[in-house]
């Protein structure tokens, strides 16, 4: 499945990537606070933006498949994380 939006997400590696080159002066002062804070609050701003587009943009979200997770690969669910092998030296039954 081809999901473009995708690259949409590049979007705020570029904004506080370039900051350092595009923004890194203190004049002018953008509602009283140098422009490269003012350049990092709007990047921090737009982010979470740019992730909502890109959620709602992207097929596998509207299509409601399901995330591959870790935890899916763990194993058999009858089991827990108890019945896994002891830590060492506790066999031992050494405690401090």
């Amino acid at each position: 499945m081809r999901r473009p939006a995708l690259w949409l997400l590049l979007v705020p590696v570029v904004l506080y990537g370039l900051a350092p080159f595009v923004a890194n002066s203190v004049e002018p002062r953008v509602l009283g606070v140098p422009f490269l804070l003012a350049w990092v609050i709007g990047a921090t701003l737009v982010s979470p933006l740019v992730i909502w587009l890109v959620a709602r943009l992207d097929p596998a979200y509207r299509a409601g498949a399901a995330e591959p997770l870790a935890v899916d690969d763990a194993g058999d669910p009858g089991t827990s994380a108890s019945d896994g092998p002891e830590a060492p030296g506790a066999a031992a039954g050494g405690t401090r």
